[in-house]
């Protein structure tokens, strides 16, 4: 069994490229229900020293998105936090960066690279030509003097600044989720030297989420296992800087429903968002998370939030890939909205239906007590909020039916179904009192009467 020493510090530190993944949520959960479980402190910080795929308004985005879901972080960039700002092109402004890459250059461990992205290119490809199927990059100036390297830069060359990593021997880390609790060892030839600072100055991901987890105290980095193969220059990075490392936890990938790769922005409907657009109530969401790639035993689904965060263990969480199904989200979120009172369920469903203008926004009184009242016909079928403004369609508006042949049942024609339809009519606009028994034993009663199966006559109606 893992041993966790209390209190842990972790984070999440999602990249502003678009709206967060629903898989971005599921890491982000993981990271909160550990920090929870072990009375921790959960951080939220943005990473947004990606410049080209940098997109405005994505953090908020993404902070919505957790919010929804009932994330709540100790110390973030709205909120502040002693180890303020929360936001790395921030952290870079106010000079956090620079300080440890000049102690990495003056201590031989970085170099100065001045290879241009098209010499790159061009060396990949002669590695190619030659039948070198993985190119390692080692710069020509990593054994150069720093002067050398300082007077270069001098003259405008623009440069960028990468690790200087071993070419002999091997690295190793540890996963408390991977590797069986022995270390994962690489060897150093089967690595290259990666870039920390670019021509910009922009420090990038390998150096900047280093520096700040080391200066913010996090304790143990849970991320997904797509880091793994970063995993080595991370410890190298550790070793060079002579800090402790923290103990990381790579998460497994969630696949797609098919099993066919993992689920992806292009190809799949996963932004956090469009789930409360479509009416997932964040509880079940919540649960059905949790599920993804973490388990409580082979038999209990349904938990309330107390019980998932009590029963959250890192030796719980799987190192196989977890699967998305949306058609289990979806039961699991028709099973949420069955335990919600009528009264509950009317005011999540207003603004479904003002959005449809069967309402007004926000809905009269008048119009909250005629929803209350339709509520109970549709509330055993939802399995999404964004279903019932065409379930209650016909509540609003004239519908028109849109094949009236769909009536026909088997063994029916067309003018013995209008005989029916009519005869059901007058029976029950003569009932004094419409409920359950007075329907079924009228209705019954009028299939005998035409000859009809129940079945039939009560699939037309």
């Amino acid at each position: 069994m893992t041993q966790i020493t209390p209190p842990v510090r972790v984070r999440f530190a999602p990249s502003p490229t678009g709206y967060l993944h629903i898989g971005g949520v599921r890491t982000a959960l993981f990271n909160w229900l550990f920090a929870k479980h072990y009375g921790g402190q959960f951080l939220l910080r943005i990473e947004d020293t990606d410049e080209a795929r940098y997109v405005p308004g994505a953090a908020d985005n993404l902070m919505e998105s957790l919010r929804w879901i009932g994330l709540n972080w100790d110390e973030g960039p709205d909120i502040g936090g002693p180890h303020a700002p929360y936001v790395q092109s921030q952290r870079k402004e106010v000079g956090i960066y620079q300080p440890h890459v000049e102690r990495l250059l003056a201590e031989g461990k970085a170099y100065m690279s001045f290879t241009t992205p098209e010499e790159l290119d061009q060396m990949r490809a002669d590695a190619e030509a030659r039948g070198i199927k993985a190119f390692r990059f080692r710069g020509p100036e990593r054994d150069w003097p720093l002067a050398q390297q300082q007077e270069l830069a001098a003259t405008g060359k623009p440069y960028t600044v990468r690790l200087k990593v071993p070419m002999e021997g091997s690295t190793s880390f540890h996963d408390l989720i991977r590797g069986g609790g022995q270390a994962i060892t690489v060897n150093n030839a089967e690595l290259y030297d990666i870039v920390l600072l670019k021509a910009t100055g922009m420090p990038v991901y390998h150096l900047a989420h280093l520096v700040d987890d080391h200066m913010m105290g996090i304790t143990h980095v849970m991320r997904s296992e797509e880091w793994v193969p970063s995993a080595p220059y991370h410890a190298l990075l550790y070793q060079a800087f002579g800090w402790q490392q923290p103990a990381f936890a790579h998460l497994p990938v969630v696949l797609r429903q098919d099993g066919k790769g993992k689920l992806s922005k292009r190809k799949d409907d996963v932004g956090a968002n469009r789930f409360w657009e479509r009416g997932y109530l964040a509880d079940a969401m919540f649960n059905y998370l949790a599920l993804q790639g973490w388990s409580y035993d082979d038999k209990t689904e349904i938990m309330t939030r107390d019980e998932i965060v009590e029963r959250f263990t890192i030796e719980k969480v799987q190192s196989s890939p977890a699967r998305w199904n949306p058609d289990k989200l979806r039961d699991m979120n028709g099973i949420y909205i069955r335990k919600l009172s009528t009264a509950e369920l009317t005011e999540l469903l207003l603004p479904h239906l003002a959005g449809a203008g069967y309402v007004g926004n926000p809905a009269s009184a008048e119009e909250r007590a005629y929803v209350e009242r339709l509520v109970p016909l549709i509330h055993e079928r939802l399995e999404e909020l964004g279903q019932a403004p065409e379930l209650l369609e016909f509540f609003f508006n004239d519908v028109s039916y849109p094949d009236p042949t769909l009536l026909i049942q088997k063994k029916m024609d067309a003018a013995g179904t209008v005989t029916a339809l009519r005869a059901a009519h007058e029976h029950l606009q003569a009932l004094p009192e419409w409920n359950e028994a007075s329907l079924e034993e009228a209705l019954r009663a009028l299939a005998d009467e035409l000859g009809l199966k129940p079945g039939q006559l009560f699939g037309t109606l």
